[in-house]
């Protein structure tokens, strides 16, 4: 009998490819960043895999971290075995290859399928996703989730309605958006999730990037003061951004670089420690909304905090000499004042960078938006900051008058360099 090939490495790379791509994988960024991670180390030649290792480079845990305690990389091993296990028994019922993940260790085993007769789906149907008792405020967020997303897609496509796109022109925008978009190194436009925000809101609670990324928070809802169970549930889990974000999204498309194939705009729900540390990036929204701010608040000294009682957002400086400086907007029917914080920060792994966009409401958002796109608005930032051939990384917060997004409307109350830039 014939000895059958081994499996080669080519081999191996193109079937995890098409796992990741599956849509057992896709939608989960947390599993296939741990399929990726596991297969290049096993294909790398590594022998074991040990789990504080996985958890330091997939899941951002400390290089030392307790894995008694914390159960977060053998919790996604036994999922990633069970979606693998779907897999090959129905998508891939053809594959000519099978990788496994023993039990006991997480090096992924590549081998030929073994041929006995016609695919056989050896897996129990899954069950149902448990039911959520429907009321009209669950049909109020089902209906608003729609047309978020009808209008996302519209406004990726077109841009938001009557509103001219910004065109960048000049050397001083070109230098800064050339920090944000390099050719042949991926950008990630991270959108904010408004359902963590407001879950936040109505709870009292406050989710960490930890809680967010592992989904542990999911598990220990409590219901709060104004909100029950099952609405928490329904608020957390359904995709919502902010109008504000999709439309600073919409006025930026022609920005040099944005509609290149290596730009991805991102649900911060889908995004990763692996894609920050290697990618650049565009965070909006503030850190309710969008935690993946919190590895970078370190570096500036801006921070936001909700009101409750006018349901606002706004920004003070911790830096200030003495006690933080507040900056509370106004919206009478004489006066509109809001705040726009911008933020360019070196990524996670130092080579690449975040911008950072912050603001108190839309027209902020939009008058952000202008303000990064006006040569003029831009020079005069520049012109604070310390001469150079490139933009140091540093924060600003801009103070807009009335509702016009024209750049002649912000002011530049802060800008100073970030924390660890010596430029």
């Amino acid at each position: 009998m014939l000895e059958q090939p081994a499996v080669t490495e080519k081999q191996s790379r193109e079937l995890v490819e098409r796992l990741a791509a599956s849509r057992y994988l896709a939608k989960s960024a947390r599993l296939r960043d741990l399929l990726l991670f596991l297969s290049d180390r096993a294909l790398g030649g590594s022998g074991e895999i040990h789990e504080q290792e996985v958890g330091h480079h997939v899941f951002g845990r400390p290089a030392n971290y307790d894995t008694g305690s914390d159960n977060i990389v053998r919790v996604h091993a036994s999922t990633l075995r069970r979606r693998l296990e779907l897999y090959f028994a129905r998508e891939g019922a053809a594959e000519p290859l099978i990788v496994e993940i023993p039990r006991g260790n997480y090096a992924p085993v590549f081998r030929k399928r073994e041929a006995a007769g016609p695919p056989r789906d050896p897996v129990a149907p899954e069950p149902p996703l448990p039911s959520v008792r429907r009321d009209w405020r669950i049909a109020v967020l089902a209906t608003a989730a729609l047309l978020f997303a009808v209008s996302t897609a519209a406004l990726l496509l077109r841009g938001p309605h009557n509103e001219t796109p910004i065109i960048p022109r000049g050397p001083t925008v070109r230098m800064f958006w050339s920090e944000i978009f390099h050719p042949g190194q991926p950008t990630d436009v991270v959108l904010d999730d408004a359902g963590v925000a407001l879950y936040q809101e109505l709870t009292g609670r406050t989710v960490t990037l930890s809680e967010y990324f592992d989904r542990s928070y999911l598990r220990n809802i409590r219901p709060g003061l104004r909100v029950d169970i099952d609405t928490a549930n329904a608020l957390v889990q359904r995709r919502q951004s902010s109008f504000a974000n999709v439309s600073f999204l919409g006025r930026l498309r022609p920005m040099a670089g944005f509609e290149s194939r290596d730009t991805a705009v991102v649900f911060a729900r889908d995004y990763s420690f692996r894609q920050i540390k290697n990618d650049n990036a565009v965070l909006l929204g503030q850190l309710r909304s969008n935690p993946w701010i919190e590895p970078f608040l370190p570096h500036v000294g801006v921070r936001w905090t909700y009101d409750g009682g006018s349901a606002t957002y706004y920004p003070s400086d911790t830096w200030a000499p003495g006690e933080p400086k507040v900056f509370r907007g106004s919206d009478s029917a004489e006066t509109h004042e809001s705040y726009c914080w911008i933020a360019l920060l070196p990524n996670l792994g130092g080579n690449g960078n975040v911008l950072i966009v912050s603001a108190t409401g839309g027209s902020a958002f939009n008058a952000g938006a202008t303000f990064l796109a006006d040569e003029s608005a831009m020079q005069t930032l520049r012109n604070r900051l310390p001469a150079g051939k490139r933009f140091p990384h540093f924060e600003a917060l801009l103070q807009v008058k009335g509702r016009s997004a024209q750049p002649r409307d912000a002011v530049v109350v802060i800008c100073r360099l970030a924390r660890g830039d010596s430029s």
